[in-house]
């Protein structure tokens, strides 16, 4: 009894509340409120009023009155009701998240609360998008946040640097500034507390939001660490000085920190702890400025990538082959959300990445998938490497996705990504009339039958290359043909004699049907 499941693009692009944030917003307001929940989805975009009968989309939360609820509620599965006045819950499908407010409150009164609930985070979610292209985004996030969380918050990087606190309470940590970047940072005295803290160590492998407790600072600390693939980075920290922490405030920090990678890979905002620039690094890499090797592998530590990785290397380019038509770091940072184990950069006017395949235990397959929507909407054409093994070859594997691309681009396909195991003959080829005239190139034993058939009106040239497509089947051949077989075995025997061709001779066949591939090249272009 649901609407169909929206697109799972559109679920990404903003933030969607849980039951658990209605329910916090109603226990603030008012009392005896039971929430019961086995499965708790992030996917509401707002209220509707229940009404029996009516299709119901898992997009909202329904409000009624307990007097609704009767024995065919079982029905509705996945849909989160709001019921007011008390309730048996058992009449729900135990799919279905609830709250039950007991003690009975004024129905619109509920009803205009929700809806200011989901306005406020709306609003912030709004904050959040206009923030990214900010001069200061994370302090302008993090300010934005203040009224979502009801407490005061900090990012610290992996050396404890404090890169945004934009509101200092009492009873915060007082920074220390450390005299060689002119920054503030946690004071050394507690960095080598947190250190030897079996807790605070356990807290550096938490992919989800969680809570530290009270005994290091005298407050607890709600917490998600900020990740590059599987890179740690530092954390966003909710102090819990001036209200209690809630259960819904988890999901609101989890998507808060979805922002904040993206605003610190793409503004460099990890400079302080890293001294290089990865942007800078890759573009030296590919154009083969790094003479020193050592240099490289320093580079892949500090990645956390091995030399002997699996890796990938792609090559984006608008329709019109000009990149400044898109919003560059818009595009960075979709292509890095969707392949968190890879670095995309601008080089030379394209856009390139490179994506350590091991890290992310997925193929290449998978990776140029993820990016499907966004080539298909950004109107980009893409070419990609083989899989490479060893890290020094990425340069070369670059050179392989702009193969692919320009190669692809030539061709009648209508894909938007060009792969180079795809063109590798069409490379090879490609390469050697480079050099050599594509004539040159060519069998001269076929060469000799081609003139032997244009002075002779015969079809001896055709009869080879449908042989050799059809792996020298003569039933086949001959049916292709529209000839008997004893004539075909009778032309085999005079281009044997006539152009002293073997065609047992696996060797001599790889040329001959290479041969067919560049004439037939010559001739379309």
């Amino acid at each position: 009894m649901t609407e169909s499941s929206f697109n799972r693009e559109e679920k990404s692009r903003l933030f969607r509340l849980n039951m658990q944030i209605l329910a916090d917003a109603f226990t603030s307001h008012y009392q005896n409120i039971t929430f019961y929940a086995q499965n708790d989805r992030p996917c509401l975009e707002g209220i509707r009023l229940y009404k029996r009968g009516k299709s119901l989309n898992p997009r909202f939360v329904y409000l009624l009155q307990s007097k609704d609820v009767d024995n065919t509620f079982p029905e509705y599965k996945n849909i989160g009701f709001i019921c007011v006045g008390h309730t048996d819950i058992t009449c729900f499908h135990p799919s279905c998240p609830v709250i039950e407010l007991k003690n009975s409150p004024d129905f619109l009164d509920a009803f205009e609360m929700v809806q200011e609930t989901f306005a406020k985070y709306r609003q912030w979610d709004t904050h959040l998008q206009y923030a990214l292209n900010s001069e200061h985004p994370l302090d302008e996030m993090l300010l934005a946040s203040l009224d979502i969380f009801g407490n005061p918050m900090f990012i610290h990087n992996t050396d404890f640097y404090i890169l945004s606190c934009p509101r200092y309470v009492q009873g915060m940590t007082v920074w220390e500034r450390d005299s060689r970047t002119g920054h503030n940072m946690v004071p050394l005295s507690l960095i080598h507390d947190f250190k030897a803290d079996t807790e605070y160590l356990d807290t550096l492998s938490k992919k989800a939001p969680d809570l530290f407790s009270a005994e290091q600072r005298g407050y607890r600390i709600l917490y998600v660490n900020l990740w590059n693939g599987s890179r740690y980075e530092g954390r966003i920290c909710v102090d819990e000085i001036q209200s209690e922490l809630q259960k819904g405030n988890y999901l609101a920090l989890e998507y808060l920190g979805q922002f904040i990678e993206l605003a610190i890979k793409h503004k460099s905002l990890f400079s302080l702890s890293m001294g290089n620039d990865m942007d800078r690094f890759f573009n030296e890499y590919l154009d083969g400025t790094i003479g020193d090797n050592q240099r490289i592998l320093n580079y892949l530590y500090f990645l956390h990538w091995k030399q002997n990785d699996r890796y990938l290397c792609l090559r984006l380019e608008t329709e019109q082959r000009d990149i400044n038509m898109l919003s560059a770091a818009a595009t960075l940072g979709h292509i890095e959300t969707q392949i968190p184990s890879g670095h995309a950069f601008l080089y030379r006017h394209s856009i390139a990445v490179v994506v350590n395949l091991s890290y992310g235990h997925s193929s290449a397959s998978e990776v140029i998938s993820s990016l499907a929507i966004l080539m298909r909407e950004g109107l980009l054409k893409m070419g990609a490497s083989s899989e490479i093994h060893d890290f020094m070859l990425v340069p070369q594997g670059y050179i392989q996705a702009s193969a692919a691309l320009d190669l692809g681009r030539k061709s009648d396909s209508m894909t938007w990504c060009y792969r180079f195991d795809d063109y590798l003959l069409e490379y090879l080829l490609k390469k050697g009339r480079e050099e050599i005239p594509p004539q040159l190139l060519c069998s001269e034993k076929l060469l000799l039958l081609k003139k032997y058939d244009d002075k002779n009106k015969t079809d001896l040239y055709h009869t080879v290359k449908v042989y050799l497509e059809l792996e020298r089947s003569i039933l086949q051949t001959a049916k292709e043909l529209y000839i008997h077989r004893s004539t075909l075995f009778y032309r085999l025997d005079r281009i044997r004699k006539i152009a002293g061709i073997d065609f047992e001779d696996s060797r001599e066949r790889l040329i001959l049907r290479l041969s067919f591939y560049i004439l037939e090249q010559k001739l379309e272009t």
